[in-house]
């Protein structure tokens, strides 16, 4: 399954005021997502500083992407 916050993806677009996830990366829990796919094993999230708070570069988010064996979880 691949669920994505981001217009120009091609997973399944969720409203995290509606549905939430707990999704897990090599079995740690990872916050900031912006799309999943555990079919491929990857993440794409917001880039953080020492302290967890977002980084921005020019007005935007930083991504990055992160691969290894991805778990999602609904929370009802």
């Amino acid at each position: 399954m691949r669920i994505t916050v981001l217009d120009d993806d091609p997973g399944k677009k969720i409203n995290p005021a509606v549905e939430r996830y707990k999704v897990f990366l090599n079995g740690e829990e990872v916050k900031h997502c912006f799309t999943v796919d555990d079919e491929k094993g990857e993440i794409v999230e917001s880039m953080t500083d020492e302290s967890g708070r977002v980084i921005s570069e020019n007005s935007e988010v930083k991504r990055r992407t992160r691969y290894g064996k991805v778990t999602i979880e609904r929370i009802p």
